[in-house]
């Protein structure tokens, strides 16, 4: 049952679930073809992907879920929601779904996610789309203070920054440079969240986006297992979560990367530009099934 604060104009697919130990997990599996797999960051959910998704799903196969603690998947309060445990629920879902050929689209806190099951299963990973995101520890970052220098990634200093707020006070923050955003739109995060009234303190992604810098060392070490799966990089350069300099390391880490700028938006394009985005990950799959074709008929 669809809770009612849920705007189904903006967001009219069909709940499925995924009984997982932790709870269950929503998703949402439209359209069929070449498949697409969106996975959100942090605090967000997959409503984030709506219009990406209305666009897409007339010629791909569009699977978005909602990590656990997040969105319309259950939220137990006595559950890991590290990061490591969020990439075996991931994998859970494939193998679930049983994809392969598959096309992952990630933006922020999904992309360590979505890159771990890279890693793990190669072969099953065709290509990838990035939205401004990381997958490095920050731990010795130098903009770091000592108290907070474990804290792993952009959105996990922001949180940091912001334990005092409400969850509503901290959807307008991330939106802030969304200044068109309608605030229909922003209480869809909101609600999202669990009670508007707590503090982002009580929230899973803040309490749990610490201590895991070994996690993400592990995933850097064994980077090079991704380094051939051709990527295409969306970045919004007004993104003050994650900076520019995350994207020339992402430049240098794909040895195929194709990179697009948007110079006016800032960390959530897909909310900014979904018809931008949507046509040039499209484009991006043609292209890599012309190169197929042509080495299958090369062979």
């Amino acid at each position: 049952m669809k809770p009612d604060w849920l705007d189904t104009k903006e967001y009219p697919f069909k709940s499925k679930f995924l009984e997982l130990e932790a709870g269950k997990m929503h998703y949402i599996d439209e359209g069929e073809g070449h498949p697409i797999v969106m996975i959100h960051g942090t605090p967000s959910w997959s409503f984030a992907y709506r219009n990406l998704i209305k666009l897409l799903s007339k010629k791909y196969r569009c699977v978005a879920l909602d990590l656990i603690g997040f969105g319309l998947s259950d939220k137990p309060k006595d559950w890991s929601y590290k990061p490591r445990a969020h990439a075996a629920n991931f994998e859970q879902l494939m193998e679930h779904l049983g994809l392969t050929n598959i096309t992952l689209l990630v933006h922020d806190f999904g992309a360590p996610i979505g890159l771990a099951y890279a890693i793990k299963y190669p072969e099953k990973v065709r290509s990838i789309v990035m939205l401004n995101t990381w997958t490095w520890s920050l731990s010795n970052h130098h903009v770091f203070s000592k108290a907070s220098k474990y804290l792993v990634g952009p959105l996990g200093k922001f949180l940091h920054s912001k334990l005092n707020l409400t969850t509503d006070e901290l959807v307008h923050e991330l939106f802030g440079q969304e200044s068109n955003m309608p605030e229909k739109l922003k209480a869809q995060y909101t609600h999202a969240l669990g009670d508007p009234d707590e503090t982002v303190s009580s929230l899973a992604c803040a309490r749990e986006l610490v201590g895991v810098s070994k996690w993400y060392d592990e995933l850097w070490k064994e980077r090079k297992k991704i380094q051939d799966i051709p990527t295409l990089i969306l970045w919004g350069e007004r993104d003050k979560l994650v900076r520019i300099e995350a994207l020339q390391r992402w430049k240098k880490f794909f040895h195929e990367c194709y990179v697009l700028h948007f110079e006016d938006s800032g960390h959530f394009l897909m909310e900014e530009h979904a018809d931008e985005v949507a046509q040039y990950v499209s484009n991006f799959i043609k292209e890599e099934d012309k190169k197929k074709e042509k080495t299958l008929h090369n062979t």
